[in-house]
């Protein structure tokens, strides 16, 4: 029993957590206070999430831009795809392109 209450606090307080990315006023603090700096680190790493999941999103769709398309067509691009598909060595030096 103790273990589903502990769960549950722990669900609680980690959706509470994950609910606070929002930007939060600093300038009620003092500059010098410790719970200054603990605002702007909040704001800081609120931001950093938000550009972090926008670079995750142009990763994931990266084969789908113009250079990219380019680049497979080219014959470094083929001989790149030919290294990656290659188990060994004495495979990617082989002659015929199957």
């Amino acid at each position: 029993m103790k273990f589903i209450v502990f769960i549950f606090m722990f669900y609680i307080g980690f959706s509470s957590y994950l609910l606070s990315d929002e930007i939060i006023d600093c300038s009620q603090f003092d500059k010098i206070s410790a719970k200054y700096v603990e605002c702007k680190a909040k704001n800081l790493k609120s931001n950093l999430n938000k550009k972090q999941s926008e670079m995750k999103s142009k990763v994931e769709n990266i084969n789908k831009t113009e250079t990219v398309k380019k680049i497979k067509k080219s014959t470094f691009g083929q001989k790149l795809l030919k290294f990656k598909n290659s188990k060994t060595g004495s495979d990617f030096l082989k002659k015929n392109d199957n």
